[in-house]
């Protein structure tokens, strides 16, 4: 369980930096995993039952957030979405695995569909980073594709 809360506050630290330092395509996806962590710890309350069968609650969580994940994706003027995107996607494809075959082990299943969320809190940051060194170089930064520079 402590790894659980140790998630909680680095996703917490990168959705706050997110916030604050990000253009639109990182406080989005900021705000988005933020809320997905906090619903999905709404959902989980049967702990020693987790993941014996499958999550449903969860999956709902995961699927709304693959939606948004590939609506900011195909809006960005960045490329760190698609790579968030597609970590997420195999993370949510866990969820398929259990329906598919029921006897997917129980470990299997929680580690598959958990362990892709460290790579993309360490992506938030990192496309944060380089969004803020872009402001500080070029005092603007593009937010979406097909946007005029003159607008800010």
């Amino acid at each position: 369980m402590d790894r659980v809360w140790v998630f909680y506050a680095i996703q917490l630290t990168a959705s706050g930096y997110a916030l604050f330092r990000g253009g639109a395509p990182e406080r989005l996806t900021g705000l988005a995993l933020l809320l997905a962590a906090l619903s999905t710890s709404v959902i989980q309350r049967d702990i020693p039952v987790l993941f014996a069968g499958m999550e449903v609650g969860v999956m709902v969580v995961d699927l709304i957030l693959l939606v948004v994940m590939i609506m900011i994706t195909l809006h960005a003027d960045r490329f760190w979405p698609a790579w968030v995107t597609a970590l997420h996607a195999l993370g949510t494809g866990a969820h398929l695995a259990k329906a598919v075959s029921p006897d997917v082990i129980r470990l299997v299943y929680a580690v598959l569909s958990a362990v892709w969320s460290y790579p993309i809190v360490l992506l938030l940051v990192i496309g944060t980073v380089r969004h803020s060194r872009r402001i500080q170089a070029q005092g603007w930064d593009l937010d979406w594709s097909r946007q005029d520079r003159t607008i800010r």
